[in-house]
């Protein structure tokens, strides 16, 4: 049977959440599945860029969300990466992983949240330049390599082609993702005491 996911996210760098996310351009995630569409678009024409997430909880009732986390990755060749704003939770930028980590402790039923990211982009040949000789060969430079070759390559046109989705992690508890629920419960006991019945669910 299809699961359902409770979020939607949508993004520019997307039921049990929905999120969003937008660098002056946007694509969604659907059911906490990355589409791994290009995520960076012309900024006034400079290397600086706003990356917009909205993250949306679809369920309803009086359901929530516990240990929301979302992590976003950032493109490693990013400089002055700053979070300006943030509806909910806590904030880190985890420089070694190149990922904003954002907690939220509890995630309301029919709510929706964003946070903004602010970063400047370094154009190809300051990231060629800057790597070492063991950099220049491993795996995540190859693409660096190959656009290294190209002239009139912008910084835009070679990030756009990385596809990097979000993960979201969360527990819903008393919720099946899957719709299955367990109708009816027999207990045999022998001693023949009053049993109360029930079942914990959990979506994570």
């Amino acid at each position: 049977k299809n699961i359902q996911i409770p979020f939607h996210i949508l993004a520019i760098y997307n039921p049990i959440l929905e999120y969003s996310k937008n660098v002056e351009k946007k694509f969604s995630l659907k059911k906490l599945t990355t589409n791994n569409k290009s995520i960076y678009g012309e900024y006034k024409n400079t290397n600086k860029y706003e990356y917009s997430v909205t993250i949306k909880s679809n369920y309803k009732g009086n359901m929530h969300a516990s240990d929301v986390l979302i992590k976003i990755p950032i493109y490693k060749f990013s400089e002055n990466v700053q979070v300006k704003y943030k509806s909910i939770g806590k904030t880190e930028f985890n420089n070694i992983d190149s990922l904003v980590i954002w907690r939220i402790k509890k995630f309301l039923s029919s709510s929706e949240h964003n946070i903004k990211i602010h970063l400047t982009l370094e154009n190809h040949n300051q990231i060629y330049s800057n790597m070492n000789n063991t950099q220049k060969v491993d795996d995540l430079s190859k693409v660096v390599l190959q656009v290294h070759k190209i002239k009139n390559m912008n910084t835009v046109k070679f990030l756009n082609t990385y596809k990097m989705p979000i993960t979201l992690s969360f527990k819903i508890p008393m919720f099946t993702s899957s719709g299955m629920y367990i109708r009816y419960l027999k207990v045999f006991e022998k001693s023949n005491y009053k049993i109360i019945k029930w079942i914990k669910y959990l979506t994570e």
